[in-house]
């Protein structure tokens, strides 16, 4: 029987890069792929899976995408997990495999993608969640430390307005739950609320570890990517205004420009375009200043839902919330998430 696969998918603000750093990277039995190995920048174990996952599978038109040569980019990886005897699980993590931005393929095309290069022989799929509301003010969080310019208020118009392809419309988690219950089956799939995570890591880690075929370790659970200090993310947002860029420009809008120096180097044997060089540049120019000087000056940053946004909200979610607390048999209402009855 061949030795088990992990695909953990996210969701984004869900503890995905403390599972990635503390979890899937020092777990002894874990060949790791990425994202999150080392201290490597783009999080790959090189230059030609990064291309792949963070173009090819993400981006990828579907005439041009070519799963015969995704195969070939993981076969090093395959051998080499089959021939270690200490390594039970081969482990492929990032969260933009459940959700769209702007460039993204559909979340349906990216499963497909990914499932077809682990195979989906004994492949196991994780997806951690998160409450909606507090999951969307954090993302906010995120997308301002990437560049966005907007008020909260202007977000929330802006991500529900373009739900058709905007996270929104990925929130809806029971139908990504089936989605994968019908690619890979209902017990090769396990979800697992965040508010778990944090309320119990340990028993949350041994659950995972389990479910995946891993010896259960302590394996403590570091903080990633906090969104705590409001006074720096106003400085980060006032900032964003002066000197657009990632999120705020219009040539690289809602992508990351250093997240696609490997797909240009491998797949376009070209340098990375000046354009790129200079708004990463200025991201951290702007990091930099926000944190050291700049958020001394500002008020917090606010994000703060109104009833008619929050009822909105809502409702979108309280039948789906439903509908998976029933197939997972959790009880969803116990954390915040907002379901029927």
């Amino acid at each position: 029987m061949d030795k088990p696969s992990l695909l953990h998918i996210g969701y984004p603000k869900s503890m995905s890069t403390t599972l990635q750093r503390c979890v899937f990277a020092r777990h002894p039995e874990i060949l790791f792929l990425g994202w999150g190995v080392g201290d490597l920048e783009h999080g790959w174990r090189d230059d030609r899976l990064a291309a792949l996952c963070e173009v090819g599978i993400r981006y990828q038109k579907v005439l041009d995408y070519d799963p015969r040569k995704a195969a070939e980019i993981i076969a090093p990886y395959r051998a080499q997990f089959a021939a270690d005897e200490g390594k039970k699980v081969l482990c492929l993590s990032s969260e933009s495999f459940c959700f769209t931005m702007n460039h993204d393929v559909d979340a349906t095309i990216k499963a497909d993608r990914v499932i077809n290069l682990l195979g989906g022989n004994n492949l196991k799929v994780l997806i951690v969640v998160r409450e909606q509301l507090s999951l969307i003010r954090s993302y906010y969080y995120e997308c301002v430390r990437g560049g966005y310019t907007g008020y909260f208020d202007e977000f929330l118009d802006q991500i529900y307005h373009y739900q058709f392809h905007s996270i929104v419309s990925d929130l809806r988690y029971h139908q990504i739950y089936q989605l994968y219950c019908r690619l890979v089956g209902s017990e090769n799939v396990l979800v697992v609320p965040m508010e778990e995570i944090v309320a119990d890591n340990g028993k949350a880690v041994g659950e995972i570890c389990r479910f995946a075929g891993l010896t259960d370790m302590k394996l403590p659970l570091e903080n990633f990517n906090s969104s705590d200090d409001l006074k720096f993310l106003q400085a980060t947002r006032l900032l964003n205004e002066k000197f657009p860029h990632n999120q705020g420009a219009t040539r690289f809008s809602w992508t990351y420009p250093e997240k696609l120096r490997a797909y240009w180097s491998c797949e376009l044997g070209l340098p990375e375009p000046a354009a790129a060089k200079s708004t990463y540049g200025t991201s951290m120019m702007i990091l930099r200043s926000a944190r050291s000087v700049v958020s001394d000056f500002v008020a917090p940053l606010e994000a703060n839902y109104s009833q008619e946004w929050r009822n909105r909200i809502l409702a979108l979610y309280r039948s789906q919330n439903s509908a998976l607390a029933t197939a997972i048999g959790v009880d969803l209402g116990r954390w915040g998430y907002a379901v029927e009855g």
